[in-house]
């Protein structure tokens, strides 16, 4: 398996068992549901929640690697960032469908609190990595200096847009740009034969 398949093969898997786990809940809406919330303290498909989220942080590490640069320093940073989310969990006592919404479905405690900060971090490091690629390559790889460039703000929106109507919808798009620029990455550092600076 060449470098940058095992940061694409973490991100598919990250997807199929999120998306898995969410069949199998009833009520879990992926329009208005957290992914976070499937691996919540009380979701009846945990295990999977975890696993999902711990995958896609091993995704991010898995970058950092094919990287090996000054840029691999802020993905592993969101790679343990991911590693503290799935560690982290919100308390979601009645199961994940709902959790954050329904009235009783939200446990509000310090671990609810470090997984919300270890996703702020997760955003920061992961920012900080696409910045960097748009001043690092502006030269060398000018359409992906580009491509970062525009990711790292509509990242930033699509997160703050999270949190009231369409939240699941919202979210996962702000997953699609970040885990798609994920794999960018991995295969433009290999194909411009560069590494991550």
């Amino acid at each position: 398996m060449t470098r940058p398949a095992l940061p694409t093969v973490a991100v598919a898997l990250f997807w199929a068992l999120s998306l898995t786990a969410g069949a199998l809940v009833p009520g879990y809406t992926v329009a208005q549901d957290y992914v976070s919330s499937l691996a919540g303290r009380g979701s009846s498909v945990a295990v999977l929640g975890i696993a999902a989220i711990a995958v896609l942080g091993l995704a991010h590490l898995a970058t950092a690697w094919v990287c090996r640069g000054g840029l691999a320093v802020p993905l592993a940073l969101a790679g343990l960032a991911g590693l503290t989310i799935a560690a982290f969990r919100v308390g979601c006592p009645l199961d994940a469908a709902g959790c954050s919404f329904t009235p009783g479905n939200r446990i509000g405690d310090a671990q609810s609190a470090v997984h919300g900060y270890a996703v702020a971090a997760y955003e920061a490091a992961l920012v900080v990595a696409m910045l960097l690629v748009a001043v690092s390559r502006r030269a060398a790889d000018k359409m992906f200096a580009l491509v970062s460039l525009v990711a790292a703000p509509v990242s930033v929106v699509l997160l703050l847009s999270t949190g009231g109507e369409a939240n699941g919808l919202w979210q996962r798009a702000w997953l699609v740009v970040n885990t798609a620029w994920l794999i960018a990455l991995a295969w433009r550092t290999v194909s411009v034969a560069s590494n991550c600076r």
